[in-house]
């Protein structure tokens, strides 16, 4: 039988994604998350670690996993990860687990089933299944996830902020009791663990009880003895009563020992964020809630068996709570208890045999000893508190107040829960009788309240506790003051612990009340302020201030490695760090948006930081060598380039050795000749070695070309900032490690043939090749040879033996690279104990050379791990147990992923290490200043400068020759302790998400090169494109599209306030010639009208082909809208009368929102002012995004109830008016004109007009003749006076030229649309013999590239419109500046408002141009201009810049609760036909989706001025979901 492997095992017991969600790439490496180990048609097949075994077999062998010298080992091409998008494991069902409650006597309350949650649902018609796994919106969603992101945030600060009073002496602990920070700080956190384990334990303890022992005695021996222990005769009981004042005592030691002085100032916050977090206490009580209580419950709730597995648990909670119950402290409860029983006629709990005399006594004893205690703790506590002797800052009066009300509202929040789950299993008819207990339990057992209720209950009740805490714990400095009562000083001190106070809580707010709930429940949940205290919790809760306890338990889960138990009672499939229900999936969605967004915030502040360096001056090259900073930044750049073509070439090349060239000989001619080379013989060992120096060298050389001087400062950062990243190259090595090597390695994986299709690629091959021919590195072959000889293990070699001469010249090489090596040796160490190397200053050279040597040897173990576990990797799992290091070695990195994220947190610890390396090995000997090394000639001198002996040194030493023994002693490698240890490291370093970027720019490399899989070419599978293919990618597209969301939603807001901010400071021409208020409430009317009518008119096109009658009763204000838009011709007279409305709308808006020059606001600075304020940008971005696109997204689908408004029924009057006006009529004078030259008919759908209609139609032709004439006039004779609204410093004659140009480009991107529907239905042959309009046709109408670029086009509209409402609007000071054309004032206070420009730019900027597209839609896409503003379109959309527009509209369509207009028609549209139809593609550009018989040809159609009437034309400008 043959023996299974540990790798093998452990990758084939991780649940495997279903066929249903698997992507078909899983044959040959199409997802980069799950690639074969570089070998396209064969599975993983390392070599075996036995007597036959060959070390050359690292050097020749196919299989690529055992090389020696396969140092660039890919790391992203041995992953196992699952590339489908799966399902979670298990269902909703574990995000509402409860940890398990018990009644008075200890016993698990049993919740009722589905019949009785049914049945109490059915009091408020709630249907209970609907809610389990219920569909969640995406503000829902979105919702949920900013919850646990802002309290994890809280948590962190609240975190570090307690620390650092701590360590800076700032607690109590520190201040009075005089205790050293790191005591406080270990005794703090063992508190925090004790309240941990009190607060899950009982949960566990209780929940287990019905459950047989037999079924876990093995596998949970810890667990059996405290059930065992809990379940003899009362004992559960009497640890409840003991574990409830053990929590109690942990909050008052808590808040006695780490509560902050009152003048606590840490970190240099504001003394506001001080007083909220520390002063008040807040970060204490948040640390405890959380981390100390609900994390517990949360993992404690399902994973009962693990969680109490040990002997924590056992000894210092089990066995010292029942310790404490049987000291008879709290035995005056059984006092209140008995009084009950007897009242309520309810027996006291099982008793499980009857009590001796002696016991009775002894019982009795203890209750009478309990009662007097409790009465000397109120009378010492009530004292203190009205003498003010307690450590709460407040009067005594309020301070009795507040004593007396805490300790009612936390009973009543035990009561409550105690009498809720005593009357849970109550029949409605007998619970309805009790109309307010009956509206309570409604309340709580609906839907996930009772969990939510728990939640903020545990919330409320640990605060209430603090502040309790803080009353009742007396405060005496004794020798100073008199004590309590006289007693002695040492009496005194034990009050002043706070025991007495923790003991009257215990009994007075908690375990009394709690037998009250028991006996009355009923009467208890009648009492009116319970439905207050319910409705309390469940705010509290949904506020989300403790929502990262979710997330802490989601990682405390794994690292804990918790299981359920139903994994060993039932045989469940174990959970592994996939998600098993919904919350875990939000976690894991969130930590990974997060990873993506640090680690891409991270890298652009590092390449900011680096190129400003560069520029500055700052770097060792430019500073000390005096090269241009120019030269510098390309060179650097150059090398990242290389890195990665090295970094990723590699494991191409390796990879593609076991397939036949011909198949990709024609494809790709440029791979196929290198990999000829390369194959040959035993080239590909020589380029492994050749390369592995250039790596090296590589990274020495961006070391040494752009370090940072010492004290750099860029940008006027933080000098810690400075330090941080550019101090200590923190941010030259995350650029390096990102975009050189593992960004290459991401695309390397998968797509290995289009990777190394490259010059580049080539080139490095000859360079590698070259380098390995020098014989340089050649003594790396004599210590492969003596391992060889050691172990017995011949030296394979695919050539045939060498000659004499060849042998010769081959030793000479190796002697040569001896010597060298010596050498650099020699030189290196030299300089280093000299201290004349580039390490840091100040450093003694002895640290330096011991840091040299230990890094040396640490980045050798490294690359010796990698090797030696691919060496290992098919050993019988038997064999690796012979060793216990090496088997747990190997189960830790080849459990699940663990195995790529060795590899990748290997390459970061490794180039994180050559980088220090480089600083430490460089030489740094002025030249002509002091002695050269050795004294050499200067020359020499110069060439040692470069770093290039210490890349040799490293290269050989620190990783060929740990390769060579790692290759030939793989098991005795893994045997060394610290493996396990640099694993965990680099487990950890990928796990931080430190360099998750890579993920996000191999994505984006791989679209923008256009790589393909090799199954592509190999198995002719489907291209990839723009969709992700992978989990990965759809991670990857998720993370983006958040950001994009966040910074856009960032930058709405911050725009909004800028405008409102120059609106109130009078700083906008309206607001300071009419009123703030006044400018104010016009900009919000213009940008609701503007919406209107952006939205309005699409409704209104798209509804044309609908029924009237379908909507007229549900939607009469709709229908008052579309039966006067839709009669005869008053369509085209409304979208021309509209379009004049929306760009007067926008000048308006210009004039009364944009600043005026020289505006500053918020106090930002100048530039920011200029950029931002005086520019306009914030009032362009808030019309965009707010009066334009997210009307459009609305408008899209939910047409009829989009316009169901009476300002849409005022829009489209007030639109047909100003067409009726005549104002716009010169359009039709153009369109009359293309007419004639085009021979197109203007169709119409009225009767031919009567004599008198001419004449009063051609009037009105003449009339907006005259008026366009008039006010180009006005508005050029203004411009070149420099009388506009224009930027000043711009001349007069630039600014004619720019409204022209821009006017221009607006009617490009009108007539774009027009021009685009009117082909979207030709044959495609017809577009053949038009090389740019194919072209761009082909570019537009591509996956989702029509939506975006609408989006773009509507941004760039905008933009252009607002700079053209600048340019043309006129601005002459009424009796100061002479009148235009000497015109009377009011008509120059006329031309002022800028109605002009706006005639101009609705005729001249956008009508002309539309019926021009209309006319000739092939020759103006032949436009090449036309192709770069569909390119900045796109390129607009992409940014991400109006993404918060999708967002407002989702919240603009629940608010409103528009609907989609299939919920009112839908049906009927189907059977009439009117079937929505997909956006047109490039596959299906001639899909019918307007008539029932499309035209075949642009002659055909009708001359139009507005959207093409197509239900389906129209969701598609109006950016279809």
């Amino acid at each position: 039988m043959s023996q299974v492997s540990l790798f093998e095992r452990l990758q084939t017991q991780e649940p495997q994604p279903s066929s249903a969600t698997r992507t078909g790439n899983e044959s040959f490496s199409g997802d980069i998350d799950q690639p074969v180990v570089a070998q396209p048609t064969a599975p993983i097949a390392g070599p075996s670690y036995n007597e036959n075994h060959h070390v050359s077999a690292h050097f020749h062998s196919v299989p690529p996993q055992g090389r020696a010298f396969d140092g660039g080992m890919n790391p992203f091409d041995v992953l196992h990860e699952k590339n489908a998008d799966e399902a979670s494991v298990g269902t909703d069902g574990a995000d509402r687990q409860i940890l398990p409650i018990a009644d008075m006597h200890g016993n698990p309350v049993h919740l009722p089933g589905d019949e009785q949650q049914q049945e109490m649902a059915s009091l408020r018609n709630i249907d209970v299944d609907s809610e389990k796994g219920a569909p969640r919106s995406v503000i829902v969603a979105a919702f949920e996830s900013f919850k646990y992101l802002y309290s994890s945030a809280v948590l962190i600060t609240s975190v570090f902020m307690l620390m650092a009073a701590l360590f800076s002496e700032q607690t109590l602990a520190t201040t009075k009791k005089g205790m050293s920070p790191i005591l406080s700080f270990f005794i703090f956190w063992l508190m925090i663990c004790w309240l941990f384990m009190i607060e899950g334990g009982q949960g566990c303890l209780v929940g287990l009880q019905p459950i047989e022992k037999a079924l876990y005695s093995e596998t949970h021996p810890r667990t059996l003895d405290n059930i065992s222990l809990c379940q003899k005769g009362n004992n559960m009981s009497r640890f409840i009563a003991g574990r409830q004042f053990l929590v109690v005592l942990a909050v008052y030691y808590l808040n006695l020992m780490f509560t902050t002085v009152a003048d606590v100032d840490v970190l240099g916050l504001h003394s506001g964020l001080q007083a909220v977090f520390l002063t008040s206490g807040a970060s204490l009580v948040l640390v405890t809630i959380m981390i100390g209580q609900l994390v517990a419950q949360v993992n404690a709730a399902n994973c009962m068996l693990d969680f109490i597995n040990n002997y924590f648990m056992l000894y210092c909670v089990t066995y010292t709570s029942l310790v404490v119950e049987f000291s008879g402290l709290l035995h005056s409860v059984y006092l209140v208890e008995a009084v009950f029983s007897k009242i309520t006629g309810k027996p006291i709990g099982p008793q499980h045999s009857s009590r001796t005399a002696t016991q009775n006594v002894f019982f009795w004893g203890r209750v009478l000893f309990s009662s007097l205690v409790m009465c000397f703790a109120a009378a010492v506590t009530v004292k203190a508190v009205f003498e003010g002797n307690t450590t709460t800052g407040l009067s005594s009066t309020v301070a009795v107040v507040l004593f007396f009300v805490l300790t009612c509202f936390i009973g009543l929040m035990e009561g409550v829960q105690i009498a809720l789950f005593t009357v849970v299993n109550l029949s409605s008819d007998e619970l309805g009788q009790h109309p307010r207990a009956s509206k309570n339990c409604q309340l709580t057992f609906t839907g996930q309240n009772l969990q939510a209720f728990l939640v903020g209950r545990q919330i409320c009740v640990t605060t209430c506790m603090f502040v309790l805490a803080q009353i009742t714990t007396v405060d005496i400095e004794v020798g100073a003051e008199t004590n309590i009562f006289g007693v002695s000083d040492g009496l005194q001190n034990f009050f002043n612990t706070g025991f007495l106070g923790a003991l009257l809580t215990t009994v007075g707010a908690s375990l009394g009340w709690r037998i009250v709930g028991y006996s009355f429940p009923i009467a208890f949940l009648s009492n009116p302020l319970i439905n207050i205290l319910i409705h309390l919790c469940l705010v509290v809760e949904r506020t989300g201030l403790c929502s990262a306890s979710w997330v802490l338990a989601r990682y405390h889960k794994l690292v804990a490695n918790y299981q359920p138990d139903t994994v060993y009672l039932e045989g469940a499939e174990p959970h592994s760090s996939e998600p098993v229900s919904r919350r875990d999936n939000d976690i894991d969605r969130l930590m990974t948006i997060i990873r993506f967004s640090a680690s891409l915030g991270l890298l652009a502040l590092s390449i900011l930081m680096i190129t400003a360096s560069m520029f500055t001056e700052q770097t060792l090259s430019t500073k000390e060598t005096g090269l241009p900073p120019a030269l510098v930044f390309c060179v650097f750049w150059v090398l990242i380039l290389l890195l990665a073509v090295m970094e990723g070439g590699q494991g191409c090349l390796v990879g593609l050795q076991p397939v036949h060239k011909d198949f990709y000989a024609a494809s790709h001619p440029m791979a196929a000749k290198i990999t000829n080379l390369v194959h040959a013989g035993d080239s590909m060992e020589r380029f492994i070695v050749g390369r592995q120096f250039l790596v090296v060298l590589g990274i020495f050389l961006v070391n040494f070309m752009t370090s940072s001087v010492e004290g750099a400062n860029v940008l006027s950062l933080p000098d810690i900032v400075n330090d941080i990243f550019l101090g200590t190259g923190a941010a030259l090595i995350l650029t390096t490690i990102i975009l050189g090597q593992l960004t290459a390695q991401v695309n390397a994986a998968c797509c290995l043939l289009d990777f190394t299709n490259s010059y580049f690629m080539l080139f490095v091959t000859y360079i590698s090749l070259a380098t390995e021919f020098t014989g340089i590195l050649h003594s790396a072959y004599f210590f492969q040879r003596a391992f060889a000889k050691t172990s017995g293990r011949p030296i394979d070699s695919i050539e045939s033996p060498r000659t004499a001469a060849q042998s010769l010249f081959f030793w000479a090489r190796v002697l040569l690279s001896t010597c060298a090596l010596s050498c650099a040796l020699a030189i290196t160490f030299s300089a280093l104990l000299t201290g004349r190397t580039t390490t840091l200053k100040d450093t003694p050279p002895a640290i330096a050379f011991v840091v040299l040597l230990a890094l040396m040897c640490f980045v050798g173990i490294m690359e010796g791990i990698q090797i030696a576990l691919f060496a290992v990797l098919n050993l019988p799992e038997d064999d690796l147990k012979k060793s216990s290091v090496v088997y747990a070695n190997c189960q830790l990195a080849f459990n699940g992923q663990n195995l790529q994220a060795f590899l990748i947190g290997r390459q970061i610890c490794v180039t994180t290490c050559l980088f220090v390396i480089a600083r430490i090995t460089a030489l740094d000997v002025e030249v002509g200043v002091g002695d050269n090394i050795f004294n050499v000639p200067d020359g020499v001198q110069e060439f040692f400068n470069t770093g290039l002996l210490g890349a040799l040194v490293v290269t050989i030493v620190a990783s060929l020759v740990w390769r060579v023994i790692a290759s030939t002693f793989p098991f005795e490698f893994l045997s060394n302790p610290l493996v396990y240890f640099m694993i965990r490291l680099c487990l950890l370093l990928e796990t931080s998400g430190l360099c998750s970027a890579a993920w996000v720019f191999g994505r984006w490399t791989k679209l923008a090169f256009r790589f393909q899989p090799d199954n592509v070419y190999f198995e002719k599978a489907a291209k990839h494109g723009k969709e992700p293919v992978t989990r990965r990618d759809k991670e990857v597209d998720v993370a983006i599209a958040v950001i994009k969301y966040c910074y856009s939603v960032a930058l709405l807001i911050f725009c909004v306030t800028v405008v409102i901010a120059s609106i109130f400071s009078e700083q906008t021409k309206m607001s300071e010639q009419v009123h703030p208020v006044f400018a104010f409430f016009l900009v919000a009317f213009l940008l609701v009208w503007i919406a209107m009518m952006e939205g309005g008119q699409g409704c209104l096109v798209g509804l044309q082909p609908v029924e009237k009658g379908l909507y007229k009763g549900s939607h009469p204000v709709a229908f008052k809208s579309t039966r006067i838009a839709h009669l005869g011709d008053n369509m085209e007279r409304f979208l021309v009368g509209r379009q004049f409305l929306v760009v007067l709308a926008v000048f308006v808006c210009n004039m009364a929102g944009a600043a005026l020059p020289g505006s500053s606001v918020l106090g930002l600075s100048d530039t920011m002012n200029s950029w931002v304020v005086e520019s306009g940008v914030a009032l362009i971005l808030m019309t965009i995004v707010v009066g334009q696109l997210a009307a459009q997204i609305n408008a899209a689908d939910c047409m009829l109830d989009f316009i169901n408004t009476h300002l849409m029924v005022f829009t489209t009057y007030a639109s047909l008016g100003i067409e009726y006006s005549g104002l716009l009529h010169a359009v039709y004078l153009v369109q009359f004109v293309f007419s004639k030259l085009t021979g197109i008919p203007i169709e119409s759908k009225e009767a031919a007009p009567n004599g008198a209609q001419s004449l009063f139609f051609w009037v009105r032709v003449s009339f907006s003749l005259f008026v366009l004439a008039y006010s180009f006039a006005v508005t050029l004779s203004a411009l070149f006076n420099g009388n506009t609204t224009m930027w000043g410093g711009i001349p007069p004659s630039v600014s004619v030229v720019c409204f022209f140009v821009l006017m221009a480009a607006v009617g490009l991107m009108d007539g774009m649309q027009i021009a685009l529907f009117a082909v979207v239905n030709l044959p495609e042959e017809e577009l053949f013999p038009y090389h740019t309009a194919k072209k761009t046709c082909e570019l537009v109408f591509k996956g989702t590239n029509l939506q975006a670029f609408l989006i773009g086009r509507q941004i760039l509209v905008t933009i252009c419109m607002f700079v053209v409402a600048r340019i043309s609007t006129v601005d002459i000071e009424i009796g100061l500046d002479d009148n235009i054309f000497d015109v009377p004032d009011i008509l120059q206070r006329f031309f002022n408002t800028g109605l002009l420009g706006t005639v101009i730019t609705t005729i001249f900027g956008s009508l002309a141009w539309r019926i021009m597209a209309s006319a000739f839609p092939i020759s103006f896409l032949s436009n090449p201009l036309v192709y770069l503003l569909v390119r900045a379109c796109l390129l607009l959309d992409a940014s991400g810049v109006c993404s918060s527009a999708w967002l407002l509209a989702l919240i603009h369509k629940q608010v409103a609760g528009l609907q989609p207009d299939e919920f009112y028609i839908g049906t009927y549209m189907e059977n009439k036909g009117f079937v929505d139809v997909e956006l047109p593609s490039s596959e299906s550009v001639s899909d019918s989706t307007s008539d029932p018989d499309p035209p075949s040809s642009v002659e055909s159609k009708e001359l139009s001025i507005g959207i093409p009437e197509s239900i389906d034309h129209v969701k598609s400008i109006e950016i279809a979901v």
